[in-house]
């Protein structure tokens, strides 16, 4: 079964990655997006809302990916589940 991780805020972070296992996802989202520099997402299969990232002014790189709201969707329809970490 493969998860789809809301990272909310950049305090959840820990709890998040304990948790991701193979086929899953992380996407930053709001203030989330503040850990898209974090080395623990690496190797990771990590998106992030890109205009929560410009409101805050941080710059998405690899591998981080910028995604859109219709990606947020797509991502979505692609797990079997969803948790939030906030």
């Amino acid at each position: 079964m493969s998860v789809l991780h809301l990272l909310n805020r950049p305090e959840a972070l820990d709890s998040c990655v304990a948790h991701v296992a193979d086929g899953d996802a992380v996407l930053l989202l709001g203030d989330g997006v503040y850990a898209a520099h974090d080395p623990r997402l690496a190797g990771l299969d990590t998106s992030a809302i890109d205009e929560d990232a410009a409101a805050r002014a941080v710059a998405l790189a690899p591998p981080v990916r910028p995604v859109g709201y219709d990606g947020f969707v797509a991502l979505v329809t692609e797990h079997d589940a969803s948790v939030s970490w906030t």
